[in-house]
């Protein structure tokens, strides 16, 4: 079951790892912009360290933590985003994401590790839904930025 989660962590890595150069590098977006426009990678990462110190200490509770944001920003991405053109790569990214949120759930039945899924989880509402909050406030006030990287254009 473990060279599964690797499997899928690796490739949740790639892909955090490209989204973050796109965002960066080629649409040269500000580190703000790239925090709330490019949601899945603060969600992608703060899921690896939890899927390190899970490898290293056997601890799940980070590792929970990240589902909710996982699961809002990747898995209901899945709905938001078009299934076109260059739509597909994030939508990869998105289909990750709920795999690794899969992986963890099997394997926190298989272990019963319901207290580090509970304080993880917990964790994650406290946490994230600030950050959920700021970033729906910031695309909101900001449409005409979040429509200029939907559509790819490149900053003058």
């Amino acid at each position: 079951m473990h060279i599964v989660g690797i499997i899928l962590a690796i490739l949740l890595l790639l892909a955090t790892i490209q989204s973050t150069l796109f965002f960066l590098i080629v649409m040269k977006v500000k580190f703000v912009e790239w925090i709330v426009f490019n949601a899945c990678a603060p969600s992608n990462i703060t899921f690896l360290v939890g899927f390190a110190l899970f490898l290293f200490f056997k601890d799940r509770t980070i590792l929970h933590m990240a589902i909710l944001p996982m699961f809002f920003f990747g898995v209901l991405g899945l709905f938001v985003f078009p299934w076109n053109g260059v739509n597909i790569i994030p939508q990869i990214g998105h289909m990750l994401m709920a795999l690794n949120i899969g992986w963890a759930v099997l394997v926190t039945l298989n272990t019963h590790d319901y207290k580090a899924a509970t304080v993880g989880m917990l964790l994650g509402i406290a946490v994230f839904s600030v950050f959920i909050g700021f970033q729906q406030q910031y695309v909101a006030t900001h449409p005409e930025d979040f429509k200029k990287i939907l559509q790819l254009e490149k900053p003058k």
